[in-house]
């Protein structure tokens, strides 16, 4: 076993499929490990939140950022009343008998963390999903790193504030003109892009009336109301999707905004405007926008995690002398591994997980 081993690693386990913890120290980040006391959540994306009710059972201490945890509850509303939970803001100090626990802002989605632990002699850090330039850096001795954007043949980059407004104004053109609009993206993305449309956007354009309903999931309705109470009432009142009131809608061909996670596409959406948003292969002389006149569609690079060039001057700028990349929940951890060996000659680079077994 290596000498690292025993400090950041990639933990999975036998006979399932879901993504693995990652391992700082005494620190167990997004996963579940037997015996283990002291857990830690990066944001509620599905792949990082598998094990929560693992963790509840077994874990004395589990550490999220506040928004992390009131979204968690408009998942399930009994997981935010459990004692274990600790919330800290990003930057705050949570000591433990042998380490200091930090989370630093990750601009991944709403309340993303990087997860960083400090002991005498040395320092951890997670990166969770981050979006770089706009996460904290703090420098660490060891990392364990995100591979989304792990080979060069998918990229990010995007201004995500211009690519919101433009995509705020191609809705508002749309409902103007009558016709209905459907918005494929995340949990958490969702949730950012409704805020910006009631809330931020400041540019040329007026508001969109809130005769012009929008429609979501109920379970998307209620993260949206816990992680935006300050400011909910601000929001229109979102229609629940396949509600009596929906389907009226539908039938009476009234222009809305319909806003999703999955790419359900039913008969009575076929003829809506689609807008779809995310990381996609992305090769830098194409937009970041694409319209899909063909198909009556848009792709809009909404992404949320850094592109690879961001990835490695992140990289830089953490200075970890070991980086191990987290296969479990990407496919390529491995290529991203080889581009860190390429270009810093200094740095031991791991692919950990069972992807990488």
């Amino acid at each position: 076993m290596a000498e690292w081993d025993y400090l950041v690693d990639v933990c999975c386990r036998m006979n399932t499929s879901k993504p693995c913890a990652i391992k700082l120290d005494e620190v167990f980040c997004d996963g579940y490990l037997e015996e283990q006391k002291i857990g830690a959540i990066s944001h509620f994306h599905a792949d990082h939140i598998g094990y929560v009710e693992d963790c509840l059972r077994h874990f004395d201490i589990i550490i999220t950022h506040p928004t992390t945890l009131r979204a968690l509850g408009g998942m399930d509303s009994g997981w935010p009343h459990c004692e274990q939970w600790v919330t800290q803001n990003y930057g705050e100090k949570f000591p433990t008998n042998s380490s200091i626990i930090r989370l630093l802002k990750a601009n991944h989605i709403p309340g993303s963390a990087q997860i960083h632990v400090e002991t005498d002699d040395k320092s951890l850090l997670y990166s969770g999903d981050f979006n770089y330039p706009y996460c904290t850096i703090r420098e660490a001795d060891y990392l364990v790193l995100d591979a989304t954007h792990g080979d060069p043949s998918v990229d990010g980059k995007t201004d995500r504030k211009s690519v919101l407004s433009r995509m705020y104004e191609d809705v508002k053109e749309k409902v103007d003109a009558g016709k209905s609009v459907v918005i494929y993206t995340d949990a958490g993305t969702l949730q950012e892009i409704i805020r910006h449309f009631e809330i931020v956007y400041d540019g040329d354009e007026s508001k969109l009336s809130h005769d012009i309903p929008f429609v979501a999931k109920k379970e998307q309705i209620k993260i949206l109301n816990e992680i935006y109470k300050e400011e909910k009432d601000e929001f229109r009142p979102i229609i629940k999707y396949d509600s009596h009131e929906f389907w009226k809608i539908l039938r009476d061909n009234k222009p809305c905004v319909i806003f999703l996670v999955d790419r359900i596409m039913i008969e009575d959406l076929a003829n809506f405007y689609r807008i779809f948003t995310g990381r996609y292969q992305y090769r830098q002389e194409l937009p970041p926008i694409i319209h899909h006149d063909d198909t009556n569609s848009c792709h809009y690079n909404l992404a949320s995690h850094a592109s690879i060039d961001n990835v490695l001057k992140y990289v830089e700028d953490v200075k970890a002398k070991v980086v191990v990349t987290d296969s479990s929940r990407s496919d390529q951890a491995k290529s991203l591994a080889r581009q860190i060996e390429l270009k810093f000659d200094h740095i031991r680079v791991f692919s950990r997980g069972c992807k990488s077994q």
